[in-house]
């Protein structure tokens, strides 16, 4: 079972969604030191949602429809947003001393339909449905956040490695970003 899980997390947290397209942009305009708030915030995110998804794991099966809903129409319009000031930034006149923080990352997590959805199904599907002590859920959980980060982290450092080529062909790239946050939220928003 816990291989299954590894497998799990690690898919979910690598494949392409806003925490990672976020952190690649980040880092892209602003570096990996510019960016470095906003993936603890991420992190912070993840653990904060893997901590309440555990404490509340039982409730939130029961209401999840509801919950997933509004989870899902709240990311599907932030989504839209991103993509919309993705696509209207222009890296020549970007505020160099703006940088992607902490809060922006942590704010994320909790409108953020895959990581929820993610995070809702590891900790159901791996963890409360086995007999394990406090000490195991917990390990697990924190594995969930740390996994869940180092998309995020491996996304921004991927920006950072091709930066010139994606500076190079800016509107290509604004184009690609943005038309990929539009299919993600529709995606989620359709799920």
């Amino acid at each position: 079972m816990f291989i299954s899980f590894i497998i799990y997390t690690f898919f979910m947290s690598y494949t392409p969604g806003p925490n990672n397209l976020l952190a690649l942009d980040g880092a892209l305009r602003l570096g990996i030191r510019g960016t470095l708030k906003f993936l603890i915030g991420i992190g912070l995110g993840f653990l904060t949602l893997s901590l309440l998804c555990l404490l509340f794991s039982e409730f939130m099966i029961i209401y999840f429809t509801s919950f997933l809903f509004i989870i899902r129409l709240t990311g599907f319009v932030y989504l839209l947003y991103l993509a919309y000031t993705m696509f209207k930034h222009n890296h020549k006149e970007a505020n160099l001393n703006y940088t992607y923080r902490l809060r922006d990352g942590l704010y994320l997590q909790y409108i953020n339909p895959k990581t929820i959805v993610y995070v809702l199904t590891a900790i159901v599907t791996y963890v409360t449905t086995q007999n394990m002590t406090i000490l195991g859920c917990m390990i697990y959980t924190v594995t969930i956040a740390l996994i869940g980060v180092s998309g995020a982290i491996t996304w921004a450092f991927l920006g950072h490695c091709f930066k010139k080529i994606l500076l190079k062909y800016n509107t290509a790239y604004k184009i690609v970003m943005s038309v990929s946050l539009i299919i993600l939220a529709f995606m989620m928003l359709l799920e």
